[in-house]
């Protein structure tokens, strides 16, 4: 990259920065979550205090292809790449990708990452499309200048600071809630009729996140703390119970904001709007894509052996034993995911271990000579993504949801107007280059 170009990373913590500011100064709550992440990763330690605690992802929901192809150029320019498609339409009305840093050294030096949703006209009933349009073809969320930044990032590969503190400027802007409502109060409350999640994102002209969210050691430990010091939790942390696999996630819903909605004359009415929440994540292990099947199986029939529903008593208990019981046959060993192909690793030398005659790859693994290093998962779980939204903003009378299609990515990468980067792929990748290196320095044939 050239000296008068921006590091791509510095961009992404900026806008993390400004927004976590925002953040702190409109909900006191959020200093509260921040601090019980520094208290859990603490008790796990320095190393991983330093490790962990960044902010690792946000979310947000657009409404048209076009908007999804604008939303990935200004992605592009943080260097950011769409990796993997996640149809969702099942559940909350939306497909979806995240664009993330695919390069391990930009991960590490600033991973921020935004899941990123598009409303299905698909999941609205058709008597009311014409209605949801109309609103659509209000948004316009990309003015001239920032489409003028992206455009002279694709031409140069990059951009100078004084046009990556525009860029900057012009992304918190456009990742914050503005305080007056697209729609009328009417309109919305029509929306929510027709389609919550279709309320949710059109309800102002942004891509407002409604979450930032900190990496933590522990969830089920930030879970417990949270309700040991009073702030109310979803009811039970979303990801695998008893297993370091894929991702644990947990969040708590934010007070109300007060929105001010058009009345078409000039004035406006204000009435509270509810959709923010707080969220923690815990990364593990990367499963490959035999290993995702065979723990998803798991995963779902456990949710399928629930008897009681989130309002019940002692929801909370029947819930982690009921999953726990439903994935203990998933192995946790990692010489035992290795060896049957269930999860990613990368690999390092052990100069303490004498090099056996004749070694190959997979008996210098089997003796120790090489050790296993399991790949840290960098993506989403639907699932519990789903489960923390319907927790949280409240979807379970939610009827016009979408069937998922056996052709959903293709037509989705058509309107994204590029192939997302398969995840599996970029874990496989990964291990490839570091089993070549370790046979490269032991000398024997991979």
């Amino acid at each position: 990259m050239s000296k008068l170009m921006t590091d791509p990373s510095w961009i992404r913590a900026e806008i993390v920065q400004r927004i976590l500011q925002r953040f702190r100064d409109a909900l006191p709550l959020y200093e509260d979550m921040m601090n019980v992440a520094r208290d859990i990763n603490l008790a796990a330690g320095e190393e991983e205090a330093r490790r962990l605690g960044r902010v690792m992802h946000a979310a947000i929901r657009c409404a048209s292809s076009d908007e999804l192809q604008q939303i990935r150029g200004m992605f592009a320019v943080m260097r950011n790449e769409p990796v993997n498609y996640y149809d969702l339409r099942e559940k909350v009305s939306v497909e979806s990708t995240a664009f993330r840093p695919v390069a391990v050294d930009e991960i590490e030096r600033n991973g921020f990452r935004v899941f990123c949703s598009m409303l299905s006209m698909d999941c609205i009933p058709e008597e009311h499309q014409d209605f949801v349009q109309s609103i659509i073809d209000r948004r316009h969320l990309f003015d001239d200048e920032l489409k003028e930044l992206i455009a002279i990032d694709a031409q140069h590969g990059g951009l100078d600071q004084e046009q990556a503190n525009r860029f900057v400027d012009k992304c918190v802007d456009l990742f914050t809630r503005p305080e007056e409502a697209l729609v009328s109060l009417a309109e919305y409350e029509t929306l929510r009729e027709i389609n919550k999640v279709a309320a949710q994102v059109l309800i102002s002209n942004s891509l407002a996140f409604n979450h930032l969210t900190p990496s933590v050691a522990s969830v089920p430990a930030a879970h417990a703390e949270m309700q040991r010091r009073g702030i109310k939790t979803i009811p039970v942390w979303q990801g695998p119970v008893g297993k370091d696999v894929i991702l644990r996630q947990t969040s708590c819903l934010a007070p109300p904001v007060v929105l001010k909605f058009p009345n078409g004359d000039g004035t406006f009415t204000t009435a509270e709007y509810q959709e923010t929440f707080v969220e923690f994540e815990e990364r593990l292990q990367a499963l490959t894509r035999k290993g995702r099947v065979r723990f998803e199986g798991m995963f779902a029939s456990g949710k399928a052996q629930l008897t009681l529903s989130e309002k019940d008593d002692g929801y909370a208990d029947h819930y982690y034993e009921t999953m726990q019981a439903a994935l203990s046959d998933f192995p946790g060993d990692p010489a035992e995911l290795w060896s049957k192909g269930l999860a990613y690793f990368t690999y390092r030398v052990d100069s303490s271990v004498e090099v056996p005659a004749d070694v190959s790859f997979e008996t210098a693994v089997e003796s120790g000579l090489v050790k296993l290093l399991p790949q840290q998962y960098e993506d989403f779980f639907g699932p519990a993504a789903t489960n923390i939204f319907n927790s949280n903003i409240g979807l379970e009378g939610v009827s016009n949801v979408g069937i998922a299609k056996p052709d959903a990515q293709s037509s989705f990468e058509t309107l994204l107007g590029q192939d997302v980067v398969d995840m599996y792929d970029y874990y496989d990748a990964i291990e490839q280059e570091s089993k070549r290196s370790v046979c490269e320095s032991l000398g024997i044939d991979c």
